[in-house]
């Protein structure tokens, strides 16, 4: 009867250990189960977190592309020959317009000039994300009646990343373009100046 006890009460200890072990292995499941559900909830919510601020930025990037002739013109100038710029600009002698035709190779274009020789316009054409530049420029000892046009890509938003990403950056550029005045207005800003 001794050894039925003894075999009882070891077969009843077994049974515990593995139950309780079984239910050890459960929970662990349970909570590798739930930690699994907790992270993929977490990376769900994380990628739509990344979904809406990516939406945002290209919101942002959009509207931002939606540039007056005024700004974008600025944006070609900073890129081309920021120190030229600037000091006409500082001047009051920094205009803005548009190409009449009379230029094939410049038709339609919009221009930014400081309206000296020809190498004082700087033309810009925005197509989509693209911008193509032109501008006479000297070679070596050519005169500027010998100097060719050259020309250049650049897309609008490497000169917004470039110059357009801070609040001080936009206001900077937005300021300058503010200061830029329609080149019908050159004429009498000369005779002012005699």
């Amino acid at each position: 009867m001794i050894k039925k006890k003894i075999l009882i009460a070891a077969m009843s200890l077994t049974a515990l250990a593995l139950a309780g072990c079984g239910n050890s292995q459960s929970n662990s499941q349970a909570k590798s189960s739930t930690s699994s559900s907790q992270s993929s909830v977490t990376a769900q919510q994380s990628s739509s977190s990344n979904k809406a601020q990516e939406q945002s930025s290209s919101t942002s990037t959009a509207s931002e592309s939606n540039l007056s002739p005024q700004q974008l013109g600025t944006l070609v100038a900073l890129y081309q020959d920021p120190d030229w710029f600037k000091e006409y600009l500082k001047d009051g002698i920094m205009y803005y317009g548009t190409e009449d035709g009379s230029g094939k190779e410049i038709a339609g274009y919009n221009y930014v000039t400081a309206n000296g020789d020809p190498t004082s316009y700087i033309y810009f054409k925005q197509n989509g994300d693209d911008v193509t530049i032109k501008q006479v420029i000297p070679e070596g000892d050519e005169s500027v009646a010998e100097a060719s046009i050259h020309t250049k890509h650049i897309t609008v938003s490497r000169l917004l990343s470039d110059y357009y990403v801070n609040q001080s950056q936009k206001d900077e550029v937005n300021g300058y373009a503010d200061q830029l005045k329609p080149e019908s207005q050159y004429q009498s800003d000369m005779e002012n100046k005699n």
